[in-house]
């Protein structure tokens, strides 16, 4: 069956504004274990159809996931949350952003009021020999090098970069709309629970090259997980701040 994965949010020390939720999927759910945490009015309704099995049941647990994250907020909102240019709609005020994998699906919700983009991102670890096929597609060797200083083994360094550049992704592809490459992004620097990409090129008007943003993660057993949160007060001040102090650690 699936289950709650609690405390991810302090796993990633953020902000109390925000809510993250999510599940567990065993190798052997369904689609049916998934929905025991549905809202009731929902499961007489149809499944979602055009998708394969695995695909619908991971839909299905973001989707429970993001329910979640505005229950705990106090909002109310549809079930599954409608889609537009295949981006959740949210509720009025709020961001969010949810992910999902073989394994875990999550959803991240937050003030629009606070905050100035979100995104979450959780990937399986990349099997080494994956991980060796697709290092040059995902970074340059410079930013493998700054990763393996704090984490030596080069399948969980590149599973970390991999989801990192995706969180920063979902956080601004609803101000570019726009596909990037993983080149678009650097990672700067890395500490114990945290590391600074910086833009390589603009992205939009209010994001352009040089600009930096931090990225929190945390593991749980073989999956990465990846956060973006960017406040909305002082969201300019801190990238101006992170390009200034922050230099390549190559």
């Amino acid at each position: 069956m699936t289950a709650w994965i609690l405390g991810l949010a302090d796993l990633l020390e953020l902000s109390p504004d925000i809510r993250l939720s999510g599940l567990a999927l065993p190798t052997s759910r369904t689609s049916m274990d998934v929905l025991v945490h549905a809202p009731t009015s929902w499961l007489g309704q149809s499944m979602v159809t055009g998708m394969s099995h695995k695909r619908r049941t991971e839909f299905l647990a973001g989707r429970l996931c993001a329910f979640h994250s505005l229950s705990e907020m106090g909002v109310d909102a549809e079930f599954p949350l409608p889609v537009q240019d295949r981006l959740p709609i949210w509720p009025p005020g709020i961001l969010g952003s949810i992910s999902h994998c073989a394994s875990v699906a999550v959803a991240m919700a937050a003030p629009a009021t606070r905050f100035h983009a979100v995104g979450i991102d959780v990937e399986m670890l990349i099997d080494a020999e994956i991980a060796q096929d697709i290092r040059h597609s995902v970074g340059r060797d410079r930013e493998l090098e700054c990763l393996e200083r704090n984490i030596p083994c080069r399948a969980r360094s590149l599973t970390l970069l991999f989801s990192a550049k995706e969180a920063l992704y979902k956080a601004l592809y609803p101000f570019s709309r726009q596909y990037k490459d993983f080149h678009a992004a650097e990672i700067v620097s890395c500490q114990a629970n945290a590391l600074v990409l910086r833009l390589t090129e603009d992205w939009c008007g209010s994001w352009r090259g040089g600009a930096c943003v931090e990225v929190r993660y945390a593991w749980m057993d073989r999956e990465v997980l990846t956060a973006v949160c960017i406040p909305r007060v002082s969201s300019i001040h801190s990238r101006i701040t992170l390009a200034a102090i922050t230099q390549p650690e190559v």
